[in-house]
């Protein structure tokens, strides 16, 4: 395989992984914030202030994570 060949490969290839990650990560992180969420309210039962508000910075992240990068989920076309 010669070096123009892999590039090729890798411009083709790349952004569809970058895209991918995206996702996981995405996905990943609302699951673990709404398990930390639900974990906080009805097993431990904790009124650690830092704590919730340690979890309203994350989701807010996320959120401005998604707003930034509109191409992680699908749109669909209006025609």
């Amino acid at each position: 395989m010669t070096n123009s060949e892999y590039q090729e490969i890798k411009k083709r290839i790349e952004p569809i992984i970058i895209l991918w990650f995206k996702r996981l990560y995405v996905v990943a992180g609302n699951i673990y914030s709404w398990f930390w969420l639900i974990r906080q309210i009805f097993f431990i039962q904790s009124t650690n202030f830092e704590e919730y508000l340690l979890w309203a910075f994350l989701t807010a992240t996320f959120y401005w994570f998604i707003l930034e990068h509109d191409e992680i989920f699908f749109k669909i076309d209006k025609k």
